[in-house]
């Protein structure tokens, strides 16, 4: 068998690499996100919504990297905590908008605050040019691979 064609031990494997780092980036936000008890996916929908404002499902799920059936157990969970505010669209009843309420943009500013500062520090110890290029590259391996 050529070297070309034998995988690497997994922990040197592209995606345990990803993944490693993905934990390594989230793990010193997940105590905040417990103080909120708030989940990794709940803050992605919540940072979503945040970001761009009134939205749908759909459009929570594309940005949100999450499966639409994910989407709809986290907006049911989320709605009942009073956290968003969904309203049936006027032209589609099938359709909701999503906004976040006032109690969604207290945790949102909440989590964001301790989520800046974490950020600020994986700027000073990586450099914030190396953090930068890191998610400019990343950012174009998802582009160059995802119709694979």
């Amino acid at each position: 068998m050529a070297d070309d064609e034998i995988l690497p031990p997994f922990e040197q494997s592209l995606a345990a690499i990803l993944l490693g780092a993905k934990e390594a980036v989230i793990a010193p936000m997940r105590p905040k996100l417990r103080e909120f008890d708030i989940t990794e996916p709940q803050w992605r929908v919540l940072r979503v919504i945040n970001d761009q404002g009134e939205t749908d499902a759909t459009g929570l799920a594309q940005v949100g990297l999450l499966h639409a059936p994910s989407v709809t157990r986290i907006l049911r969970e989320l709605e009942t905590r009073g956290l968003i505010v969904r309203v049936a669209d006027s032209n589609d009843r099938r359709r909701s908008t999503i906004s976040l309420s006032a109690e969604g943009r207290h945790v949102v500013a909440g989590i964001s605050s301790h989520v800046r500062s974490v950020m600020k520090v994986y700027a000073q110890r990586f450099g914030a040019k190396r953090l930068d290029d890191l998610g400019r590259e990343l950012r174009a391996l998802s582009e160059a691979i995802k119709d694979m």
